[in-house]
Order: C-alpha cells, then sequence, then structure tokens
C-alpha cells in the first residue's frame, strides 16, 4: 500500500469488510475490530500517522485472520440452523 492508498482508506467513511460506518482515521469499524484479538486491533487505528508498510501488514494479518477463523467455524457447522 502506498501512503495515498492509506491515507484513502482512513478518510473513507464505510468499513471495507461490511460497509457499516467506520471512525475516520481507523482501517475497520467497530464491530469488525471488536471480532480480531486484541493484539490485532492497535495496528489497524490511527492509521494516518503510521508506516504504509506497518498499515498493510496489519491489514494482511487481518483478513487472513477473518477467512481462517470463520472458515473453521463453518467447517464445523457454525453458523447453521439444524
Amino acid at each position: 500500500m502506498t501512503r495515498d492508498d492509506i491515507s484513502g482508506l482512513a478518510k473513507r467513511a464505510h468499513c471495507p469488510r461490511c460497509d457499516l460506518n467506520k471512525t475516520i482515521g481507523t482501517a475497520l469499524c467497530r464491530s469488525c475490530r471488536s471480532k480480531l484479538p486484541a493484539h490485532m486491533r492497535l495496528a489497524l487505528e490511527g492509521i494516518p500517522n503510521k508506516e504504509p508498510w506497518a498499515v498493510s501488514r496489519a491489514m494482511r494479518a487481518a483478513a487472513n485472520y477473518f477467512n481462517v477463523h470463520f472458515q473453521s467455524v463453518r467447517n464445523f457447522g457454525g453458523g447453521k440452523k439444524r
């Protein structure tokens, strides 16, 4: 990600993951950040002041966490009504 990409993400009004409203200056909305482990949340807050490599690394880690975690829940039958 470039510095322009980071500033565009920080100014965006909606979360790129779920399209809920988000706080300006964060990468994800409050709901998505709360689903992440504590050590991953801080890197996604106050992103205009951070280095682009750090933000892109945090976004990649969050995306991987959501894919792996929620895929494992679906594999074990979570989210289905029986």
